[in-house]
């Protein structure tokens, strides 16, 4: 796995996986599938400083994803954050929304501090910091086509689009950027650190951000919780038909790239 292309074809098959056996764990490479796409056409146009490097990080990045995959499938031991992530998806009382926020979180809180400290390492992080903060616009270009796929499941969510207006979308993009910020400290720990003494500084850091998941996979809130149960009992369709209302090409406007 070298290139972008090869990082999207291994999600489709992932996604393909997924809908074959109903299961949850394809929401997140749905949404993962769009967040690759959005930096592979960045990269196309000249967005970022360094194309090549950015294509680096995302082959880097995406594959803590996958060997996290592998090794759940082949029973072995993963990322306590990736472990929650997936456990979830044995709970069918989840909805979509959670299943995606669980991948989420351990894709962005851990995994991607973890693969830009890796490629940019030392004083290197400083030259990549301009093109991870633009990543920013490209994920929250996503906030709106996301939503109205997430309506075509949950028919009503369009009746909590109107009570809010715009204030959930910048609810969300707020928490998108503190997000990235989160995965910058990683960034600038990792990249500040011998390489052996990785594997402990990784393990500390997967805890908090396991720690972050487990209300989003277990709500504490009661009138959170009662909130989530209405959205299961309101979404349409068997896992496979979710995944694939997730779906669909992306039709990329430059307002929503990254400043050149």
């Amino acid at each position: 796995m070298t290139t972008i292309s090869d990082v999207l074809a291994r999600l489709e098959g992932i996604i393909e996986w997924a809908k074959a056996n109903n299961s949850p764990m394809g929401y997140f490479p749905v949404v993962y599938h769009m967040m690759t796409e959005a930096v592979q056409h960045g990269i196309r146009t000249g967005a970022f400083e360094d194309g090549d490097r950015m294509e680096h990080l995302d082959v880097v990045f995406a594959k803590r994803y996958f060997e996290a995959f592998d090794a759940w499938q082949a029973g072995k031991p993963t990322t306590q954050s990736r472990k929650t992530a997936f456990e979830a998806a044995q709970n069918d009382k989840l909805i979509v929304l959670q299943h995606i926020l669980l991948g989420i979180n351990a894709h962005i809180e851990l995994d991607l501090g973890i693969a830009a400290g890796q490629v940019c390492p030392g004083e290197q992080i400083r030259d990549l910091e301009q093109d991870f903060n633009k990543i920013n616009t490209v994920i929250a270009g996503l906030v709106d086509p996301m939503q109205v796929r997430l309506t075509q499941i949950f028919p009503l969510l369009w009746v909590v689009d109107r009570f809010f207006g715009k204030r959930d979308e910048h609810l969300a993009n707020h928490l998108i950027g503190l997000g990235r910020t989160s995965a910058w400290t990683v960034a600038t720990t990792i990249a500040g650190l011998d390489r052996h003494l990785h594997p402990e500084v990784i393990d500390e850091l997967d805890n908090g951000v396991a720690n972050v998941a487990k209300p989003i996979a277990a709500p504490p809130d009661r009138l959170l919780k009662a909130g989530v149960g209405l959205i299961r009992w309101g979404e349409w369709g068997c896992v496979s038909d979710k995944i694939e209302k997730l779906r669909g090409r992306m039709h990329w406007k430059d307002d929503l790239l990254p400043g050149r």
